[in-house]
């Protein structure tokens, strides 16, 4: 090696080393660049820069080279490329290879003792050592250290190295870590990645190449983990996934025993994508038909699920969360409630391991069955259940589990119940405040404001967050060319129909309004009052196969646009299975949103995304005309008498109206803006921590 200058040698007169005008200003910037870093580093940068200056064997073109690899690393330093307290040991090494490089030695082998930082720095597309025969190969080596620790880039950017030593052990890291991706790249069958992939003597990757060759590859994959650990065999999965209900089955015994190893902190390989294949082929297999039967007897409806067992039953519930019909998730509980027989509900909890209790306690809530299943418990148990169901709210940062359990809540009519969970809250708030997590007392501290404004109808809460409080709307708010606009849509079905036509019935016969007819919508416009106009789309039959109320809809859009009307009233008038199209042509400018289908309150969060401040009357359970009317009829006459809406005087007058007649059961599952707890919760998000 050369001999570098000691520290005490050193000039700090820049114009003392050099007496070449050319490098003068390359010398400044370099002497610019080191502020700010430590003393003793910087008299190390000024003894090289003299050396490089004094010494005879480099010529202009040499100093220059390597003054501009000292002015990389400083920039590489000041930038935060290379972290500041690598500053000595990236010095150091720039120094080594400078004198492997002058020397014509290779400065492969020197980088293997440097972390990928240093070498980034000193190998990067600014490298001064270009000419130096071993940068090749050790850019070769510091891919290979950039991929051991960025493991997601190796089947990216391995293709280019399938011949390195290496390559074996970074394809296992890989089909380890990501599997999924493994899956993808190994099914492009002709590829060289996967001829080399197929070499490779690993247990994971010579599954997932198996896997990526057969047909039905994607429907296997979720049981890779019970493959490799011999539970089951290819073959036999194989055979059982061509029967769906078997199948079905299957997944539901994998997902239990993924649960009981979770709960032993043992994670199986992708157990995720077990529930993600579960919840499709419940869809698939069992309640898209029993949705699609729900006008037929249910000895008919529910003929498929016959041979499912309660846990079974449990899942297909807990599955299809999104697109299960109230119908139907009441006639699948009930059977799931009787065929427990000695078993009581909380031993079914039990035996699948909770998984995903929560969500199943609220569904049970948002159809008013939560008391049955509560009630089939043993009484410790119960206790237990409400414990579990409130805990460990502060470790979901998307408040899904916290809405769940104020849904629950405000669903529940047993008051011991709701008197235990509001008890629940407050021994969480006890328990965080000993351990000082101010941010989840934040949290528990607001459920129980939001508990205890079940009271009030939300009106301390909504003053603690500065939020529109959801027991009124004030009539100026929902104008618009200054006449309320109010826009309802319709389906062609028979009970469409129906409805429609009930609908009609009480504006014809009154003086106060008028209705107008178009081809494909009608307008009942108030005559005496204030101005109000409502729309509605015409039910068509769809015999003929064209979808003429989408037409419909969509023309009648397109005229309150073109008329400079926006709807600040929307309603949906039909079967739950037509709610997702409404609720995609829904007006940003909606304020009152009435939800008139079957199941209607668990979608909330979708009409939210949509219009966050609206608010909102949905059902729990079976939407009806025989109560959607007499709403819609005392919104529109309150407003047509040019009063601000009231929602616990409206609910009490309906709650009145309704007290004899067969509506007063349907009526008892509606929910009001002022009794959205849920609701509120989501629009405090922001402001609660």
């Amino acid at each position: 090696m050369l001999p570098f200058f000691s520290s005490a040698q050193i000039s700090t007169d820049t114009l003392v080393w050099t007496n070449d005008i050319r490098r003068v200003k390359l010398h400044e910037d370099i002497d610019l660049a080191q502020q700010g870093l430590p003393k003793n580093l910087n008299l190390s940068i000024d003894g090289l820069q003299q050396w490089l200056e004094l010494e005879n064997q480099f010529d202009h073109r040499l100093k220059i080279k390597y003054l501009s690899g000292i002015k990389v690393i400083l920039d590489d330093l000041r930038s935060g490329k290379v972290a500041r307290q690598l500053a000595e040991p990236l010095f150091g090494a720039y120094k080594t290879l400078l004198e492997l490089d002058f020397q014509g030695q290779s400065i492969e082998k020197w980088i293997e003792s440097y972390p990928l930082e240093i070498n980034r720095s000193l190998l990067g597309d600014r490298t001064v050592f270009y000419e130096n025969a071993g940068l090749p190969r050790a850019k070769i080596y510091m891919h290979y250290q950039y991929i051991i620790e960025h493991p997601d880039q190796i089947l990216p950017t391995i293709s280019n190295y399938l011949n390195e030593p290496f390559v074996n052990e970074v394809l296992i890291t890989a089909a380890h870590k990501f599997p999924s991706d493994f899956y993808n790249y190994a099914s492009a069958l002709q590829s060289p990645l996967r001829k080399k992939m197929v070499l490779v003597n690993d247990s994971m990757v010579q599954l997932l190449c198996k896997l990526s060759a057969d047909s039905s590859g994607r429907l296997l994959y979720p049981f890779m983990h019970a493959i490799i650990n011999k539970e089951i065999t290819y073959d036999s999965l194989k055979i059982v996934s061509q029967n769906e209900t078997n199948f079905f089955k299957l997944l539901v015994k994998t997902q239990i025993h993924y649960q009981r190893e979770i709960a032993s902190d043992h994670y199986p390989i992708e157990y995720a994508e077990v529930f993600k294949l579960l919840k499709k082929k419940a869809a698939e297999v069992f309640i898209n038909e029993v949705n699609a039967l729900h006008d037929d007897p249910d000895a008919v409806r529910f003929k498929i699920i016959a041979g499912l067992t309660p846990d079974e039953l449990y899942y297909l519930m807990i599955a299809s969360e999104d697109i299960i019909y109230t119908s139907s998730f009441v006639g699948i509980f009930q059977r799931m409630m009787a065929l427990l027989n000695k078993r009581t509900s909380d031993e079914l909890l039990i035996d699948i391991h909770f998984d995903r209790f929560r969500k199943f306690i609220k569904m049970a809530a948002d159809y008013n069955k939560l008391d049955e299943f509560i009630n089939a418990m043993r009484p410790d148990q119960a206790k237990r259940l409400i414990k579990d169901f409130v805990a460990g709210l502060n470790m979901d940062p998307s408040l899904e589990t916290s809405v769940d359990v104020v849904n629950g809540y405000s669903s529940i009519s047993n008051p011991a119940l709701k008197k235990a969970i509001a008890e629940e809250v407050q021994s969480n708030i006890l328990a965080l405040q000993s351990i000082k997590d101010n941010d989840g007392v934040a949290l528990y501290e607001t459920l129980q404001l939001l508990l205890m404004s079940e009271q009030d109808s939300g009106k301390s809460f909504s003053k603690q967050f500065g939020l529109d409080p959801p027991y009124f709307m004030m009539r100026n708010k929902l104008l618009s060319n200054g006449r309320i606009v109010e826009q309802l849509f319709f389906y062609g079905d028979k009970d469409g129909k129906a409805s429609f036509e009930n609908f009609l019935a009480y504006y014809s016969r009154s003086k106060s309004w008028r209705i107008f007819k178009s081809e494909q919508w009608i307008e009942i416009r108030s005559l005496q009052g204030k101005p109000i106009s409502v729309f509605a789309n015409i039910p068509f039959d769809h015999a003929d196969g064209e979808d003429r109320d989408a037409q419909a809809q969509t023309a009648l859009a397109l005229f309150l646009q073109e008329q400079d009307l926006e709807p600040s009233i929307v309603v949906h008038r039909g079967h739950s299975f037509h709610l997702p199209s409404t609720i995609a042509q829904l007006p940003i400018s909606s304020k009152i949103v009435l939800l008139g289908s079957c199941g209607s309150y668990q979608h909330l969060s979708k009409v939210l995304n949509v219009c966050p401040d609206a608010q909102i009357i949905s059902s729990r359970e079976v939407g009806s005309l025989s109560v959607n009317d007499p709403i819609l009829r005392m919104i529109n006459e309150t407003m047509r008498i040019g009063k601000d809406l009231d929602w616990i005087r409206i609910w009490r007058s309906l709650q009145q109206q309704m007290r004899l007649s067969s509506a007063q059961r349907r009526f008892e599952n509606y929910v009001a803006p002022h009794q959205n707890l849920g609701l509120l919760l989501l629009k405090a998000r922001g402001k609660i921590i």
